[in-house]
């Protein structure tokens, strides 16, 4: 037996330990919720009807009516947890990590005949209640547990057990920070589906995500993972650190809340804290933040927000939600406790509202600058990385005229007007992802997507791609200055095959103001050669 199975064995037997003591005590459970809701003061008739619909036989006293119950209920809600794990890839008898044993010992009371009874579904409620509470008393027990998870989970990624497995290892080293590796054993789940899926490979970390995981099947031209599509969603809100490392949460249809306890060093005070959540759903999920449809987020035990779901009548298709700012409620240097609830709906509610439930989140919360417009631009042009010099454009420029093509290009034009104010561009810039030579004005562009009060959409507004970082163009900034200091009238700059500017005016203007330009850093690299 390896390391890795030996830890796994021993992760599952801690689990089964619980498991049963849980089951142990579930009987218990009903008992006291007989008591405090006084179950035993519903009348006789009532009381028959009830063990009728749970499958049980008729009893003889009233005295018998708690135990009859107490056995027939347990049995009725064991029956149904057995048919909803029918359609996952849980084994009810092993579960593997912590996540799948709070999945099996939690009861499901979204049921006709445990819908049919309200003192039922109470009572169900009241039983979850009570094994929350025993998680509760257990903690520092599940932290080792959790301790351990994550132990096998770092084994996992760096074992390779023999040549065999290799390719496969390396595959899983490919996508680490993929869905499929977000709980122990999940993968082995689930990999014979991801043999045929879409690999992703996100455009600013380079990592490997797969299609099947993300719920995504279609080519996406910029495809950002949600790690960081999370730290980049709002440029203008920036981050400075991220104090919860980002999670998938996942709601399964027999528990609808999501705990996670947090830390926020001092160091943060003063700083604005923000909670962000994605929802993984293949759609608008990893473009914007979106919450669940129906339900609440708590800090501290604080309701912080409510998620109400739309009409299937409103005329807008998506909610617009936005991240959460929880500044306020934070504790320093204390133990912080964020809870996610789901409210749960009948088949009559989901009639009436849009509502997805059993989705994947993934959630990160964040220390941040606020900037306005203004703070923003000056952040972009003070950091070298944003600018594309003028080698570099130049060599875009004669690549895009090079004859390396099927069809010869004499000559291409393009635009120095703005696309959004159709005025004569400032600040020439283009998206990290554009592959386009027209620029917009950045400071249009930040400017009007700051005056967008519900939501901020940051897509090029020449190829709509995502536009969360910018490029500076040095060389068609040196043009655009040429043109204002000589009251030259060009609206456009036409290049010729070999990447030169047609226009014989403005490319000795152009040449000079290079040739100035370069005699500049040749001295200033002299001197610091010489200092």
């Amino acid at each position: 037996m390896n390391q890795n199975n030996q830890l796994q064995d021993e992760i599952t037997k801690e689990l089964l330990t619980i498991k049963q003591d849980i089951e142990l005590k579930v009987p218990e459970f009903i008992r006291q919720g007989c008591l405090e809701l006084k179950v035993d003061q519903i009348s006789t008739q009532k009381k028959q009807d009830i063990i009728k619909c749970l499958g049980g036989n008729k009893y003889k006293q009233d005295k018998q009516f708690i135990p009859k119950l107490t056995e027939c209920l347990l049995s009725h809600l064991l029956r149904m947890k057995k048919c909803s794990l029918q359609s996952t890839n849980i084994n009810p008898t092993r579960p593997i990590y912590l996540g799948q044993l709070i999945t099996i010992t939690m009861f499901y009371y979204e049921d006709k005949i445990i819908k049919s009874y309200s003192i039922l579904e109470e009572l169900t409620k009241f039983i979850n209640k009570q094994i929350h509470i025993y998680y509760e008393g257990i903690r520092d027990r599940l932290k080792l547990i959790k301790d351990k998870e994550q132990q096998l989970l770092n084994q996992l990624r760096n074992s390779q057990s023999n040549n065999d497995k290799q390719n496969e290892t390396q595959q899983d080293v490919n996508f680490l920070k993929c869905y499929c590796h977000s709980q122990p054993g999940l993968y082995v789940q689930i990999k014979t589906k991801l043999n045929t899926s879409k690999v992703l490979q996100c455009k600013i970390c380079s990592q490997n995500f797969h299609g099947f995981c993300l719920q995504i099947n279609h080519d996406i031209q910029d495809f950002i993972c949600p790690y960081c599509t999370l730290v980049m969603l709002n440029p203008q809100n920036k981050v400075i650190d991220q104090i919860v490392q980002s999670t998938f949460q996942q709601f399964l249809q027999y528990k609808n809340e999501k705990h996670f306890l947090f830390n926020c060093p001092v160091k943060h005070k003063g700083s604005q804290i923000e909670i962000r959540c994605l929802r993984i759903d293949g759609k608008d999920g990893l473009n914007e933040i979106t919450w669940p449809d129906y339900g609440e987020l708590q800090m501290n035990g604080v309701k912080l927000a409510e998620f109400k779901p739309l009409s299937i009548n409103y005329s807008v298709k998506k909610r617009k939600d936005d991240s959460i700012n929880i500044t306020n409620h934070i504790k320093h240097n204390e133990q912080n406790r964020i809870t996610l609830i789901e409210y749960k709906s009948n088949e009559e509610f989901k009639k009436q509202f849009r509502i997805q439930h059993q989705c994947i989140y993934f959630l990160g919360i964040f220390s941040i600058n606020q900037l306005n417009a203004k703070e923003f631009i000056l952040d972009i042009k003070q950091y070298h990385k944003n600018y594309l010099s003028i080698e570099d454009s130049f060599k875009l420029f004669k690549q895009e005229c090079s004859t390396n093509k099927d069809v010869k290009i004499k000559s291409i034009k393009i635009s120095l007007l703005c696309p959004i104010t159709l005025q004569l561009i400032n600040i020439p810039a283009r998206g990290r992802f554009c592959n386009h030579l027209q620029c917009f004005d950045l400071e249009n562009f930040i400017t009007a997507i700051d005056d967008q009060r519900d939501k901020k959409i940051w897509k090029c507004p020449i190829c709509k791609l995502k536009c969360f970082k910018f490029l500076i163009d040095d060389y068609q900034q040196v043009i655009l200055e040429l043109i204002s200091e000589n009251s030259l009238s060009n609206k456009e700059v036409e290049f010729n095959e070999n990447g030169e500017i047609a226009d014989l005016v403005l490319r000795e203007l152009c040449n000079q103001r290079l040739k100035n330009q370069y005699q500049i850093n040749d001295r200033i690299k002299k001197q610091i050669k010489t200092d």
